[in-house]
């Protein structure tokens, strides 16, 4: 599971969803939305993020962390042929 750190990232750098929105040109509601680190990670474009990480001078993976979830059942990897 993906979980966005958008929240964690801004309190860090001490701006607030607001202020993003009006740095990136995102509405109010959807940067409050994707910095609420209790809302379910949805889909945004590759622009949204590249303007969060502008506005933040921030890598995507600053912002982005893989965490396994022990409850879904795992793809089998593909195996080389050689």
């Amino acid at each position: 599971m993906i979980q966005f750190r958008l929240g964690e990232v801004l309190k860090s750098k001490g701006w607030t969803p607001y202020r993003l929105s009006v740095v990136t040109g995102l509405t109010a509601p959807t940067a409050y939305r994707l910095a609420d680190p209790k809302m379910e990670f949805g889909r945004f474009t590759a622009d949204t993020l590249d303007r969060i990480c502008k506005a933040l001078d921030v890598q995507p993976g600053d912002l982005l962390d893989y965490v396994p979830d022990p409850t879904e059942d795992l793809v089998e990897p593909l195996r080389q042929t050689t």
